[in-house]
């Protein structure tokens, strides 16, 4: 007769929380800050916060003053990207004299990560005390009225992430870090914006290089797939005109954390507004011997060489135009 197996003790902790959930403890974040804070020594508090979207971190370059950066590898709880190609870093500065942070090399949900990792950073900014958090990001357009090139003010979003339940505030709150509840009525700070606006409209050397500037909706997807034709059209009939698969959950967790945002994006792609061709009539046709209208992708971004051309140089005048905000902050 074999002997009975010996039941295997374990030790698991019972979970408190109806579900099991991704958490981070408010220790992590402090320790984190607190890491920041000893390696700034006697540097001024940085009072602004730039997240830079991928290529579009160039206005780190433009700081003024003594820099001092610091890899994501050597703070305690920063986790790093896999897209970037440059490491993840804070870098310390001024801009006309206000302290700033730029934070480059910014991590994203489809990487792997969870959204308390990729919004990690923002908690640990607003430790330090920064109050205001400028975010840029490229987006693709899915308004018809947009191009490539475009700058983009973002004045409101739609998160279907966090509709169907993915938001980085799930999970214990910790009242020192914000509200239980927090409301996103005003998630893009009015003041913020017109001030955006106030300075590209007093920087006439934007206007002659052919920069426009428009408000528009974001819509965060996961990603890293880009959205079928099918998708684009209904995001854009729920309202949305950009489309892009970041800033959302750091602009929750900045608000939470009580912060002014401002976000900026730059066009780096359209998608295409006609319909999907069908593959039925062109069967017809081929049996019929019928000819068939050539199919155009009207707004195919490769057709668009202007556009392409335009949307290169973009970037810097973004840069100037962050650099003039801040210098009125």
């Amino acid at each position: 007769m074999e002997n009975a197996q010996t039941p295997v003790e374990t030790d698991i902790t019972p979970c408190l929380s109806p579900r099991p959930v991704e958490t981070i403890p408010q220790s992590v974040y402090e320790s984190a800050a607190n890491h920041v804070r000893n390696q700034l020594g006697s540097r001024d508090t940085p009072r602004v916060a730039l997240m830079c979207g991928k290529g579009l971190g160039g206005i780190a370059e433009k700081l003024e003053g003594p820099l001092l950066e610091l890899p994501f590898t050597e703070i305690p709880g920063f986790v790093h990207s896999t897209v970037v190609t440059t490491a993840g870093r804070l870098v310390f500065g001024e801009i006309s004299g206000t302290p700033l942070v730029c934070i480059v090399g910014r991590c994203h949900y489809y990487e792997g990560y969870t959204m308390k990792h990729i919004t990690f950073p923002i908690r640990v900014v607003s430790l330090l005390g920064v109050k205001t958090l400028v975010v840029t990001s490229a987006v693709s357009g899915v308004a018809p009225e947009l191009d490539l090139g475009d700058i983009i003010v973002v004045k409101d979003h739609i998160s279907l992430p966090a509709l169907a339940g993915l938001n980085p505030l799930i999970g214990p709150n910790f009242a020192q870090l914000g509200p239980r509840l927090p409301s996103l009525y005003n998630a893009y700070t009015f003041n913020l914006r017109k001030l955006a606006f106030k300075v590209f409209y007093e920087n006439p050397d934007l206007q002659k290089r052919g920069v426009r500037m428009r408000e528009a909706v974001y819509c965060y997807t996961t990603g890293p797939s880009s959205e079928t034709r099918a998708e684009s059209l209904a995001l854009r009939s729920l309202g949305a005109q950009v489309i892009g698969t970041s800033t959302v959950p750091e602009v929750i967790v900045a608000r939470h954390s009580g912060l002014d945002v401002l976000c900026l994006g730059l066009v780096t792609s359209v998608a295409a507004q006609g319909e999907e061709p069908s593959a039925e009539k062109a069967a017809l046709a081929a049996l019929t011997g019928t000819p068939m209208p050539k199919i155009v992708e009207e707004d195919d971004i490769l057709t668009r060489k202007a556009s392409v051309k335009k949307g290169s140089q973009r970037p810097s005048d973004l840069n100037l135009l962050i650099q003039r905000i801040v210098d009125q902050l």
